[in-house]
């Protein structure tokens, strides 16, 4: 295997395929999604519903295992793609852990 990496980003990404537990700006609507991947400043969740770019989602990660805390994060928008059988696929910048 090469060590070449042409991946320019900051962080490594995790393909990850579970589910969150989600709430768009502060709604207190909880919701679930899939998590598609996970790095160090960004996630990747699939969810039923648009979500425009800008809007405030609050993600919380529940390991299945209780030897890890759970993940509490914030997370931007930063775009948003309609994919297979009407799903969306959501990309977001983390804001705050």
């Amino acid at each position: 295997m090469s060590s070449d990496y042409s991946e320019k980003r900051e962080y490594y990404r995790m393909n990850m395929n579970c589910t969150v537990e989600y709430s768009v700006n502060g709604s207190g609507k909880t919701q679930s999604a899939l998590l598609k991947n996970l790095s160090g400043d960004g996630v990747m969740i699939e969810l039923d519903h648009r979500v425009e770019p800008g809007t405030e989602i609050k993600l919380s990660i529940n390991p299945e295992q209780s030897v890890t805390s759970p993940l509490n994060v914030t997370v931007e928008v930063l775009r948003c793609e309609e994919s297979e059988s009407d799903q969306f696929t959501v990309a977001g910048n983390i804001t705050k852990r």
